[in-house]
């Protein structure tokens, strides 16, 4: 070392949660323990390591798993409760934020409060089903009560593999059957209807959502996230890139369900719309005096088209749409129908028109055709009459 030289010391830097680099090649990794039961202060365990960003994310899954487990002093880590933190913080690879919202308010609202505290080696199938039971006896559907055991189970396999569980008890629990519900299909004179009555409205543009959103069999999220760059004019088609998310008033991009991109092919009407769309857009920027970006957004409140139209909007306009079409109705027949029966709506009238399953299923972004037929299909009554006929032409050709 020369005399009189400065060493400079190296200053810490945050990589990601629960993770520092101290050094060149050094990293030190922090973990949530709890707060010690006596003082209440809050604990973390600490280890370094000299391996690599990568060793150093392994460290951390290890150090959490024994924290969950108990093997650090946390005053309450060898519950249930405690695993179900570790699982919302550490075990949501590839689910989506609105997914893990969902998930939080189940554990928060009804999970925890009943199942929370009892320590892992202590839950049992017994547990949970009296559980199960429980919401039943208090008026929760079948359906809510499935959802709550998907939960359940979905933490305590993760919990299995992390080694804090030895086997899930919610493997041999009984939740409640849930009978099929009839899928509702808005018939075509009635989303035609609902498409008048949005370009009558104060929101016009929603009339623009609705057709192509029946056109496409695009998902809320995939036509909110839609940007102008996506739109191929002279092929005369789309690509569905990204989806837009909302979880209260946050949102954010992510890939489209199943994370399949995919291209959809449009016919001149269709594009028609589209383009009608444009030149309203590109007008108000002009009066603006502003200019929209290549990758703006096809549906937005903003002049310059920067910022996405939110899911919740379009759910709450389609809604009151809805609403409006039913109190107009001399019938007095509900519109009970949700902005994702327009994906219904596409489904089925592409199998009624006599399209097979791949290119469905590959208009709606399904991996495999056998999921769109499982899922979307059902018999129409025109077409239960041509299987009847069909069947009576062979034997009574008369």
């Amino acid at each position: 070392m020369v005399r009189g030289a400065t060493v400079e010391k190296y200053k810490a830097t945050t990589v990601e949660k629960g993770i520092r680099q101290i050094a060149p090649s050094r990293w030190e990794v922090r973990v949530y323990a709890g707060r010690h039961p006596d003082t209440g202060a809050i604990r973390h365990v600490s280890r370094t390591t000299d391996a690599g960003i990568k060793a150093a994310r392994t460290l951390r899954a290890k150090l959490t798993t024994e924290v969950a487990a108990g093997k650090h002093g946390a005053g309450t880590s060898g519950t249930f409760g405690a695993l179900l933190d570790a699982w919302l913080r550490d075990g949501k690879q590839g689910r989506a934020e609105t997914t893990m919202h969902g998930y939080r308010i189940k554990i928060e609202t009804v999970i925890r409060p009943a199942l929370g505290s009892i320590p892992l080696d202590k839950l049992s199938t017994l547990d949970l089903d009296r559980f199960y039971r429980k919401l039943l006896d208090e008026g929760t559907s079948p359906a809510m009560v499935m959802h709550h055991h998907r939960v359940i189970s979905a933490a305590l396999r993760q919990g299995e593999k992390w080694g804090m569980v030895a086997a899930s008890p919610a493997r041999n629990a009984s939740p409640p059957r849930v009978p099929a519900k009839p899928m509702v299909t808005p018939p075509p004179e009635r989303v035609r209807a609902l498409i008048d009555l949005a370009a009558a409205s104060r929101a016009p543009e929603m009339a623009t959502i609705i057709t192509a959103a029946a056109l496409t069999g695009e998902r809320r999220g995939e036509l909110c996230g839609l940007r102008w760059s996506d739109v191929d004019w002279a092929g005369s088609a789309i690509t569905v890139e990204q989806a837009l998310w909302q979880v209260g008033t946050r949102t954010g991009v992510k890939d489209p369900k199943s994370h399949q991109v995919r291209r959809i092919e449009m016919d001149e009407p269709a594009m028609a719309v589209l383009r009608g769309r444009w030149v309203r857009a590109s007008d108000a920027a002009s009066l603006a005096d502003v200019t929209i970006a290549p990758d703006a957004y096809v549906f937005s409140n903003s002049v310059d088209c920067s910022d996405p139209i939110r899911p919740d909007s379009v759910t709450q306009a389609f809604r009151r749409l809805c609403q409006r079409a039913q109190d107009a109705d001399p019938s007095g027949e509900p519109w009970p129908y949700r902005f994702h029966d327009l994906r219904h709506y596409t489904a089925t009238e592409l199998f009624r028109q006599g399209h097979n399953p791949r290119t469905v299923a590959d208009r709606l972004g399904h991996a495999d055709p056998a999921l769109t037929l499982r899922v979307y299909t059902h018999d129409t009554k025109d077409q239960a009459q041509a299987a009847a006929a069909s069947l009576s032409a062979g034997l009574l050709p008369g």
